[in-house]
């Protein structure tokens, strides 16, 4: 049963895609009327990805941590227009990404769309976001199993995508704010099954991290530490009880059944209170977000014969 358990986790683990339009602006003196975008790449938290409350299937909702935060930014900014373009795509990889082959884009990639849009709009554009990664370690996990030689492999490769996914964007958008994040452990949901296992798995869960905290770190990025919000690498702290008394179940593996799908239908994706930490986790990380006044229209009059 527990081999059955762990392969659905594990089938399902990390999918961490849906063009919407919101934008941001920390600047108070902006004028209202100028249009901000707020371009959010990534996987399917990026898309909002949730269970189905009824199936457990995994569908597009209109929740997801782009469209919180946005929402975040909107309501503390003096602005009128905000525009968020996102991007997100679910399943989708460091290297689908840059290549295509996950989901379609007039572009071909996610990237190749994000830097024609930037192209178009970068000098109104304020804040790009991005997660990925952590759906390029599938290939190593079979069942409960991870293959280090092959994590390995898949980190090393996930830097040098990561790094070029970054680059790209910057040579896009020069000066514009990048904010990346790192993940949630869903997997300590496997706690009510076998402690042991759910104990393992944040060896596996702080390597990627790190591997992604070291890229972004390497190019002066911000990273909203979902991780810690979510204490992912903790097993021993228990103070969810009543009153603050321990319940016999970690606050980690509380917060995994609270904030995600993982306990109701071993989903990983975030419910709607987890997009909102998540984006919360954004806002405490977020730089200042430049802006830029428009020319202003020359209005001809137009003269009646």
């Amino acid at each position: 049963m527990f081999r059955k358990l762990t392969a659905v986790i594990f089938s399902s683990v990390f999918l961490i895609g849906a063009w919407n339009f919101p934008a941001l602006a920390k600047s108070k003196n902006a004028r209202k009327n100028t249009p901000v975008y707020y371009l959010s790449i990534g996987t399917s938290l990026a898309a909002g990805v949730q269970a189905d409350p009824l199936t457990g299937e995994s569908i597009i909702s209109d929740v997801s941590y782009p469209s919180e935060l946005a929402g975040i930014l909107r309501r503390e900014m003096d602005l009128a227009k905000i525009r968020h373009v996102n991007l997100g795509c679910p399943g989708e990889t460091a290297g689908t990404l840059i290549y295509g082959g996950r989901c379609d884009y007039p572009q071909g990639s996610q990237l190749d769309q994000a830097v024609r849009f930037l192209h178009a709009h970068g000098k109104f554009t304020g804040l790009i976001t991005i997660d990925i990664g952590a759906n390029d370690v599938l290939q190593c996990v079979d069942g409960a199993v991870v293959d280090p030689v092959c994590l390995q492999d898949t980190l090393d490769q996930l830097s040098l995508d990561l790094a070029h996914i970054i680059e790209t964007l910057r040579d896009a958008a020069p000066g514009v704010p990048i904010v990346g994040m790192n993940y949630y452990n869903p997997l300590l949901a496997a706690f009510f099954v076998d402690p042991e296992f759910a104990e393992s798995t944040i060896g596996f869960q702080l390597a990627v991290n790190l591997t992604l905290e070291a890229v972004y770190a390497a190019y002066g990025i911000p990273v909203a530490d979902v991780a810690g919000a979510f204490m992912s690498y903790d097993l021993d702290t228990d103070l969810s009880g009543p009153g603050g008394s321990p319940n016999g179940i970690p606050d980690s593996v509380d917060l995994v059944c609270a904030w995600t799908w993982m306990c109701a239908f071993q989903n990983i994706h975030a419910n709607d209170i987890g997009y909102a930490v998540i984006a919360e986790e954004f806002q405490e990380v977020l730089p200042d977000i430049p802006m830029r006044t428009p020319p202003r229209k020359r209005f001809r009059k137009q003269c009646r014969r």
